[in-house]
């Protein structure tokens, strides 16, 4: 997998430019896509859409050349994601109509949000939607690639894009890889508010 590929992943070059010059991000990048195809052959057996691999492969190289600034890295990339997913979130929700589907189908949303991650009380009624994930795949998936506070890119992407979404009003107060007991999502509908 090609870091200058990945959607998420690809405008880090943007990042490593603006703190580096163009010259030493090209040799970086280059370094991050060496230790990428790395990560890869150790760890073949974890699942390519998760993302793990590409943000500990950033966060390593990182840290090697500027050791002690690599989760303030990848916590700060994870914020500037959630901000490009959130306006797409709002563009897409502020389509008349969606919001009410969202809330229609709030069941199947909650089921798909929480797939692959072990839930306790999930709760969905009709103008609000709780779960708490207390087992996290992207959390478990860093673990073992030795790297666990990599998964906090997912968890700062989350706190922004989520409140993208017209007439859902988020809120997470925990989080499984900043070192909390699970990871507690708050959806309730704002349509009407």
């Amino acid at each position: 997998m090609k870091l200058s590929k990945l959607f998420l992943f690809k405008d880090f070059y943007k990042v490593l430019i603006n703190e580096f010059g163009k010259d030493e991000a090209i040799v970086i990048w280059n370094e991050m896509q060496v230790e990428l195809d790395k990560l890869e052959k150790e760890y073949p057996e974890l699942d390519k859409k998760e993302s793990i691999l590409p943000a500990a492969a950033i966060y390593r190289i990182i840290e090697k050349i500027k050791p002690g600034k690599g989760l303030e890295t990848i916590r700060d990339y994870g914020t500037q994601l959630g901000r490009k997913m959130e306006g797409i979130l709002k563009t897409i929700t502020a389509l008349p109509g969606v919001p009410n589907l969202i809330w229609k189908h709030m069941d199947k949303i909650a089921n798909k949000m929480s797939s692959g991650y072990e839930c306790r009380e999930v709760i969905v009624k009709e103008h609000e939607c709780s779960l708490d994930v207390v087992g996290c795949l992207l959390y478990d998936s860093a673990k073992k690639v030795d790297v666990p506070e990599v998964a906090q890119l997912f968890c700062c992407m989350d706190k922004v894009y989520m409140n993208g979404m017209r007439g859902v009003r988020y809120q997470r107060t925990k989080s499984i890889a900043e070192g909390d007991d699970c990871c507690d999502y708050r959806l309730e509908d704002s349509r009407n508010q």
